[in-house]
C-alpha cells in the first residue's frame, strides 16, 4: 500500500509539472494546450487525493496521515528531479 501510494503521488506531481509551460515544452512531442494543461493539473490533484486511502489503510488513522504527508514530499522531490536532471531525450542504442 506504501508504494501504491508513493507511484500515485509521482504521477500526481509529474502530471502537473507537465502541465507547466517550460517542462511540457521540453518533455511532450509539443507544448500542452491550455485545455489539456487543466487536464492534466485535475488530473494530478485527482491522484493526490486518491493516494490517500492506500496511505491509511497501511498505517491507520493515527500514523497514515504522518505516512502520507512524508510521502507527499517525497513524491514531490522525486518528480522534481525526474523533471529536472533526467536528459531531454535518451538515445537509445542502436537507434540513429
Amino acid at each position: 500500500m506504501i508504494a501504491l501510494a508513493f507511484i500515485l503521488l509521482v504521477a500526481a506531481f509529474l502530471a502537473m509539472g507537465l502541465a507547466d509551460k517550460q517542462h511540457g515544452a521540453k518533455r511532450l512531442p509539443r507544448r500542452p494546450t491550455p485545455e489539456t494543461a487543466r487536464r492534466m493539473q485535475r488530473t494530478g490533484r485527482v491522484l493526490i487525493a486518491a493516494s490517500f486511502p492506500p496511505a491509511i489503510a497501511a498505517e491507520g488513522w493515527i500514523f497514515g496521515p504522518v505516512l502520507w504527508s512524508g510521502l507527499l514530499m517525497a513524491g514531490a522531490g522525486a518528480a522534481f528531479l525526474a523533471l529536472n536532471f533526467l536528459p531531454d531525450r535518451v538515445k537509445l542504442s542502436g537507434s540513429r
